[in-house]
């Protein structure tokens, strides 16, 4: 009988191997370009986001410090280079920021009590060296500040912890205006509901007419945007074994019909949203070394991973995650099913503790948080510079890095946005399909920046530009 059991389990843990290898295969180790750590009395780093337009600077979002901008056009090198004051805020802190041309959008509002408003800032990146507050804006009369933000065409939506969904109008770059609230009712999934302290809209993705968002205690929650004056929540999703139990939903990005969602302590799923009324895990990722399902606040708070920021490449199928005392952690998600590690980057034994995490082409930058002594317990702030080759980038991908022109934003939800280095003349643009059908064509005389319509399926696609009989070719997502 124990020979039985003893070859069976040699005969999983084969398996095991066999999928790590297949799934991972490709993948090299994160090679460190930049490491910089500042005092936390000068800005407690969150979040962080790569200049999506190709410049060489990283934005920072530094709490009660601001935004702060870091030149690193010289690996190895960061060069601080300018900083938004909160005084452009009136003195609301800078929590989390996205990118979507050549403007940052920052949530406003400290996350850890209720003394401040959510809100959103809009600033102008043209020049990164020197950043133009727009316009900001916060709800009054709301409580605790803003955690995420999404932006798609003329309106924000606000992931506002308590205060739950915020949708803002931004057409007016300059004058940011209310469209809509929708507050979250506390008494899903659990039995016993905890303090209001413990349901927050963290998170928040965008697909087709829904807003994923995730509600931290409360689970992701449903919402259906179609109309921006009356959002409704349709309906609502929590991992079973987390009903009772210590529950944070934290993050997500999604992809097509796949969700990625980070669950703190427990880890992440992987959930179909074929169905949005019926939602199906297709995959749970949790390391042996993090905690399990747990109501005792010590077993949490020493968990040795906390999943928290997520970024996803959908050509390598891997996800980045921002794993707190793990620090950073690449899973293969080749096959949704069986999600696999592939590296994790940092050790659990030091005082560093990951909270923010973004990904621009073949480089990951991860935002490093000072805790105040609560978990994951991280006595340093900053961020780093992480390059990987995910699975054996080719050399004409490869090109992208040094193409001629920058393309906003991606993942693209109706179009899709190219602004070249120069004047070009004889510019040809194809769109082609997973399948290799050509969807969008288009010929220039001579361009500089053009933007091109495009209402497809969301999916995998491939641009191709020809410019003066050079061919570029890069990827691209539509949302």
């Amino acid at each position: 009988m124990n020979r039985i059991i003893l070859f069976v389990f040699v005969l999983l843990s084969l398996m095991y191997q066999c999928r790590v290898f297949s799934q991972c295969q490709g993948w090299t180790n994160f090679q460190l370009v930049t490491d910089t750590f500042t005092n936390p009395a000068f800005g407690n780093i969150l979040s962080l986001e790569r200049d999506k337009t190709g410049k060489p600077f990283v934005y920072l979002a530094a709490k009660d410090a601001g935004i702060i901008v870091y030149d690193i056009s010289d690996p190895g090198t960061a060069v601080l280079t300018a900083n938004v004051s909160t005084n452009d805020f009136s003195g609301f802190d800078a929590i989390n920021l996205v990118q979507d041309s050549v403007y940052l959008y920052v949530t406003l509002g400290d996350i850890w009590n209720d003394q401040e408003e959510s809100g959103l800032a809009i600033i102008d990146v043209t020049d990164p060296s020197s950043p133009i507050t727009l316009d900001h804006y916060t709800l009054m009369g709301s409580q605790g500040g803003a955690g995420c933000v999404s932006v798609r065409g003329h309106f924000a939506y606000l992931a506002s912890m308590r205060n739950g969904l915020i949708i803002l109008d931004i057409e007016d770059k300059r004058n940011i205006q209310f469209k809509s609230q929708l507050v979250f009712e506390n008494i899903f999934p659990h039995h016993m509901t905890g303090g209001i302290g413990m349901y927050n809209a963290r998170g928040i993705a965008l697909k087709d007419s829904l807003a994923y968002v995730c509600y931290d205690r409360g689970g992701l929650r449903i919402v259906n945007i179609s109309d921006v004056t009356h959002p409704v929540e349709i309906n609502k999703y929590c991992f079973a074994p987390l009903i009772d139990k210590a529950t944070a939903y934290n993050n997500i990005v999604i992809d097509q019909n796949l969700a990625y969602v980070s669950i703190d302590y427990y880890g992440m799923e992987i959930l179909d949203l074929t169905d949005p009324m019926n939602i199906i895990q297709r995959g749970w990722w949790h390391p042996d070394n993090w905690a399990d399902t747990t109501n005792d606040y010590l077993v949490w708070a020493n968990s040795q991973g906390h999943a928290n920021e997520l970024a996803y490449d959908p050509v390598c199928k891997m996800v980045y995650i921002a794993a707190g005392k793990s620090d950073v952690v690449a899973v293969s998600v080749i096959d949704p099913s069986h999600p696999v590690t592939c590296q994790t980057y940092g050790s659990v034994t030091d005082d560093y503790g990951t909270w923010g995490l973004d990904l621009f082409r073949d480089t990951v930058y991860v935002a490093y948080i000072w805790t105040f002594g609560f978990p994951p317990f991280s006595n340093y702030t900053g961020f780093s510079e992480l390059a990987i080759n995910a699975c054996g980038t080719t050399s004409i991908e490869k090109k992208e890095s040094i193409a001629p022109f920058f393309i906003t934003p991606n993942p693209f939800f109706n179009e899709i946005h190219i602004e070249f280095n120069d004047f070009f003349s004889s510019v040809q643009v194809e769109l082609l399909n997973t399948f290799g059908q050509l969807v969008h064509q288009q010929q220039y005389a001579t361009v500089s920046s053009t933007t091109i319509p495009f209402d497809g399926p969301a999916g995998l696609y491939v641009l191709r530009l020809r410019i003066n009989n050079q061919l570029f070719i890069t990827k691209l997502v539509k949302s």
